[in-house]
């Protein structure tokens, strides 16, 4: 009787002593395996033939929660313990398979690591760094680690982890919109005839239209004058150095004694428009700038050598910003002279 009581202690004590050691144990968090928060039954015992448990890797790995590795390597995760103590221990090694089979595995060096004797049951940090060289290339999209966590007592499971996410591309910074151009000025004859003060006087020598303040540039005679003169001394009109002579002050001022044979230029051109401008200034012509040229140059051939001219043109304005255009172009001329 006294010998099967002692049986009967001895077995209970292996059978206490037995629950124990399956009680007490620890799992990372997230595991392979395990969708959401990992249990006390999903607790594995890692081991070289075994390195995951019994958790089918290959039908777990793509479905299992990745850690996405930091851009220096280190990966954090948590260790759950389920008991104090040390069967409880959140102290863990670390072992990374790159293929992700879970046949070739490399030691992890663990930065931060858990508790080897938790005195309560505890989640705990664990950071680890992927190995120098380490190209994860397991799953479906050939972009996993398989990471096998085995704590200081036994147990543990396996989780997976990814490499870090690319940067972001910097977003190109929306193109700046054209700061919308300022409304020209509107130039008065006096302010267009200003432009033309620091030019050639009538009588002084000249090679172009454009170094006179009256625009005219004798053909013949290489001298400023007036812009109706050089139509009648024999300088057969204005021009010098050009092909043809022309006499577009002229018309512009409503004068109808041109040299036979001119050529006309745009007359709606700033050099043009600010040579009449100083001559109607001058000599007391009433003179408003013209809004754009004649519009066909046989046309204006045409009427030139009939003598006549459109009184209709010469009356319309430049508006303010071919005006501001003709000025540039005149600036550029200026430029090149």
């Amino acid at each position: 009787m006294l010998t099967m009581n002692k049986s009967l202690i001895t077995y209970a004590s292996l059978l206490i002593l037995c629950t124990a050691q399956v009680s007490g144990h620890a799992i990372p968090n997230p595991a392979l395996g395990v969708k959401g928060t990992p249990k006390r039954g999903d607790v594995q015992r890692p081991n070289d033939a075994k390195p995951c448990g019994n958790v089918n890797i290959g039908a777990t790995l793509d479905t299992s929660t990745a850690i996405a590795a930091a851009a220096d390597g280190s990966v954090t995760l948590q260790v759950q313990n389920f008991n104090a103590g040390g069967d409880g221990s959140t102290f863990v090694t670390a072992q990374v398979d790159q293929t992700g089979a879970g046949t070739k595995f490399v030691n992890a060096n663990v930065k931060t690591n858990g508790n080897k004797a938790p005195s309560k049951v505890e989640s705990d940090k664990v950071v680890f760094t992927l190995p120098a060289g380490t190209k994860c290339s397991g799953g479906k999209n050939k972009n996993l680690c398989l990471v096998s966590i085995k704590t200081s007592a036994g147990f543990g499971a396996c989780t997976v982890s990814a490499p870090a996410p690319a940067a972001a591309k910097p977003k190109p910074a929306p193109a700046k919109k054209p700061a919308a151009a300022a409304p020209a000025k509107k130039l008065t004859v006096a302010q267009l005839a200003a432009k033309q003060t620091s030019k050639k006087t009538v009588f002084e020598a000249c090679s172009a239209d454009s170094q006179c303040q009256q625009g005219c540039c004798g053909f013949s005679s290489g001298k400023c004058a007036g812009p109706a003169v050089a139509q009648t001394n024999g300088s057969g009109g204005c021009g010098r150095g050009s092909k043809a002579p022309n006499c577009d002050v002229s018309v512009l001022l409503g004068f109808t004694n041109c040299a036979a044979g001119v050529k006309n230029n745009n007359l709606k051109t700033a050099v043009i428009q600010q040579a009449a401008a100083f001559s109607a200034q001058l000599n007391g012509i009433k003179f408003t700038p013209a809004r754009r040229e004649l519009e066909d140059l046989v046309e204006r051939t045409q009427l030139l050598k009939e003598g006549k001219f459109a009184p209709r043109l010469l009356k319309e304005r430049l508006d303010e910003e071919e005006l501001d255009e003709d000025l540039e172009e005149e600036e550029e001329v200026e430029d090149e002279e």
